[in-house]
């Protein structure tokens, strides 16, 4: 690809269906000013040329996003490093854990504006195992290496900007700032204008994240448990795929539980849009360290209410009672009520649903957060 003289970009990102997915209106409000590279671990043929019909450069990298071997990410680490020489970029943006630690460093210090999105905290930060102990601590030291040689800190919740100072990752004085969510494209996010919801005879509840246990599916399968004793007028879908992460649910155990009929799986998808808009209500009780889950901004787009946790990254989507609920993490008695409210009270779902898109639209909206984006990292012509 030729580039011309503007100034270069690289975004660094920790998987690479998320280059499009999440960051694909980013990249292309880029290109405007500049020549933009991407970089994500192990990227399929069809990702690239997706990132690559934008106008951007699109690399592979061999860092693998849940792994934990120091000499598999020493040798992604060089790697990455002599492709980011040969690039030579002007500023740099790197989210999610690896990203932000390996790729920033690999980013070198003169004549590079870098920048670092803490995109949540992720697992590692909860378990208290001799393990986890360990791998939290050897994660907060490079943390602090990486990213106390940054422009900047974007973080999508405050509870993380203030986790990060108290544990003295970053400085107070630090130049951070928080930009709730990743935005999403509401042209492309939309619900269907041929729906009628006010009369159901069946209320469908979806879920949709990565299958770990954290996203709350074990409290979630619970508390329909409950609800299956009394209302047969529901229906709760999961749709998801299986994830290294260390509290995994493999594929096994999933379909197990659908077959219980208790909830139906529907496996994997590359467009959630068709499921979403068939759905009635949109449910994540998660109690993972969450930056704030995308899923619920593409729900809330869709005219969907939400039940969700009150939880850092969750509470900053819902309105209580105006576009859904927020229940207690861990808590299946709580969340099985609120289900409850849905079956039996369905009129509630379009008011509530509309809540939700009048939300999105002023909170959501990709192109405002990106601007918000852009107006931290000084690039205010783009």
């Amino acid at each position: 690809m030729q580039h011309s003289k503007k100034p270069k970009f690289l975004l660094i990102g920790g998987f690479a269906s998320s280059l499009i997915n999440f960051r694909g209106p980013l990249l292309r409000a880029l290109t405007l000013k500049f020549d933009v590279y991407a970089t994500a671990p192990f990227v399929d043929q069809d990702t690239r040329l997706k990132v690559e019909a934008l106008g951007v450069t699109c690399i592979s990298n061999n860092f693998e996003r849940t792994g934990l071997n120091p000499i598999k990410d020493l040798l992604a680490f060089r790697q990455l490093k002599q492709e980011i020489r040969a690039i030579k970029p002007d500023y740099v943006l790197a989210y999610t854990i690896k990203p932000v630690i390996f790729g920033l460093m690999a980013s070198g210090k003169k004549n590079v504006k870098k920048y670092a999105l803490i995109t949540g905290r992720g697992s590692g930060f909860d378990s208290n195992t001799f393990k986890a102990q360990t791998i939290r601590s050897i994660v907060k030291r490079l943390y602090k290496r990486s990213l106390s040689n940054v422009e900047g800190i974007i973080f999508q919740n405050s509870n993380d900007e203030i986790f990060f100072i108290e544990e003295s990752i970053i400085s107070k004085n630090a130049n951070s700032t928080v930009i709730e969510g990743t935005g999403v494209d509401l042209a492309y996010y939309h619900a269907s204008k041929s729906k009628n919801r006010e009369d159901l005879d069946k209320i469908k509840f979806l879920f949709v994240a990565r299958l770990i246990k954290e996203k709350g599916i074990p409290e979630l399968f619970e508390a329909t448990k409950q609800l299956k004793k009394y209302y047969d007028n529901f229906e709760v879908q999961l749709l998801g795929w299986v994830d290294p992460n260390p509290g995994g649910i493999s594929k096994e155990e999933i379909e197990a539980m659908d077959a219980t009929g208790v909830i139906t799986y529907l496996g994997t998808t590359d467009d959630i849009r068709p499921f979403m808009d068939n759905a009635d209500v949109f449910v994540l009780p998660t109690y993972y360290n969450e930056g704030l889950p995308r899923t619920i901004q593409e729900a809330m787009a869709m005219s969907k209410p939400i039940i969700t946790t009150d939880h850092p990254g969750c509470r900053e989507t819902v309105v209580e009672g105006e576009n859904g609920f927020l229940v207690p993490t861990k808590n299946a008695d709580v969340l099985r009520d609120r289900m409850e409210y849905f079956i039996k009270t369905p009129q509630a779902i379009r008011s509530m649903g509309i809540a939700s898109l009048s939300m999105a639209r002023e909170k959501f909206d990709v192109n405002k957060i990106n601007s918000r984006i852009f107006e931290f990292m000084q690039l205010t012509n783009v």
